[in-house]
């Protein structure tokens, strides 16, 4: 019996499948195990080059805003401020004053000028009525001498005048006519004088642009906010002189905010104008916010070239950074991305933060160009404002 059984085990063993012998071994369940777990990583790496290729996304970002660098532009001694540093202003806020003195002296002068150039066309303007009185008179003079010259010219051939009589007749009428010829060159001066051009005196709008000029000079001594925004920094305070055109602080302008985002350009090709994206701010980088990208730079200065230290790029070796061989580093080109709805308190001007843009979404340009272009009126500071009060 137990010969028989013994007999019968290898005929049992034998009818077992290849199979099952085959995924048996060890090695064999290692290999499939290892296969099964580069293939997930195939895919896995596949399926996130596809999303990266989808979403390109970088890291290398900031938050820019147009800024306006406040400056006077008359020179002089500043006399009051009305804001501090960080204050949110509003446009056409009086921000600073400026010693007017010497200014509302230039404009009363100007407008003494003004009273003086009046006064002297108005007696321009008499002379010429006076010189052209005078050319009248004469003229009816002269009309009269030598009708009667010619009156007497045919009398002399029948002797019903003499020749002295003739010749006197003939030297009033030659003096009267000179003395009308002086005249209209007297009513040319005068006019001249006058110095009128198409209806008006050139001299008193010579003057009355020297009073405007300097009433204009007088009403800069007000400085104003020209955006909505924020003062950053103000490092001055009043008795400070402001010099003519050097800027004395910043103002942040708050109607946009962008986001600069730096990407390679083998990423930028699917890239396109008013596509959407996702910023995350690092302030706040869990609630992202919906923005429009805006474009992208068309170019970026040349790492390698000649240096910039002299005008001209002359003179000077070129610059050669060093490099790694077989390697070719991808330059990258900033994208604005305008970011949309209302302004958070964490919009900093070069705040850091993080892109990913959705380069399925249909751009939509007419929503970008609002964005863009909140305000198309340009400020200008009003020239005389009594009533108007600091904020």
């Amino acid at each position: 019996m137990s010969d028989h059984l013994h007999g019968n085990t290898p005929l049992l063993l034998s009818r077992t499948p290849a199979w099952k012998n085959f995924f048996s071994h060890p090695r064999i369940i290692i290999f499939i195990f290892q296969a099964i777990i580069l293939l997930t990583l195939l895919l896995g790496a596949m399926k996130v080059w596809k999303n990266v290729q989808t979403f390109p996304r970088t890291d290398d970002a900031q938050i820019i805003a147009n800024t306006v660098g406040v400056a006077a532009q008359v020179g002089g001694t500043i006399v009051k401020l009305y804001v501090v540093d960080n204050q949110k202003v509003k446009r056409g806020d009086l921000i600073m004053t400026l010693d007017a003195r010497p200014y509302e002296a230039e404009a009363a002068r100007a407008k003494a000028k003004l009273e003086l150039v009046s006064s002297e066309v108005k007696g321009l303007e008499e002379q010429v009525k006076a010189a052209k009185a005078t050319l009248r008179e004469r003229e009816a003079k002269a009309a009269y001498t030598v009708m009667h010259y010619e009156r007497l010219k045919p009398l002399l051939e029948g002797n019903f005048a003499s020749a002295d009589q003739v010749q006197q007749a003939q030297s009033e009428a030659e003096s009267s006519t000179a003395l009308v010829h002086e005249s209209e060159a007297l009513v040319e001066r005068a006019i001249h004088n006058l110095a009128e051009v198409h209806g008006k005196n050139t001299r008193i709008e010579e003057a009355e642009a020297e009073l405007w000029n300097a009433e204009l000079h007088v009403s800069y001594c007000n400085i104003y906010a020209s955006c909505d925004g924020y003062i950053t920094n103000l490092k001055i305070a009043p008795g400070s002189y402001a010099a003519c055109g050097a800027q004395l602080f910043t103002i942040v302008d708050s109607s946009i905010w962008y986001v600069l985002a730096n990407f390679r350009e083998i990423d930028i090709h699917h890239i396109k104008e008013g596509q959407s994206a996702r910023v995350y701010l690092m302030a706040r980088n869990r609630t992202p916010i919906a923005g429009i990208v805006q474009g992208i730079s068309r170019g970026v200065f040349p790492y390698i070239g000649a240096s910039r230290a002299t005008a001209g790029e002359g003179g000077v070796l070129a610059v050669v950074p060093p490099t790694f061989d077989f390697i070719q580093l991808a330059t990258r080109f900033p994208v604005r991305i305008v970011l949309q709805g209302e302004e958070r308190s964490d919009f900093r001007l070069g705040g850091k933060a993080s892109v990913i843009i959705d380069t399925r979404t249909t751009p939509f340009g007419g929503e970008l160009k609002l964005l863009q272009e909140p305000d198309f009126i340009p400020f200008l500071p009003p020239l005389r404002t009594p009533e108007l009060k600091a904020p």
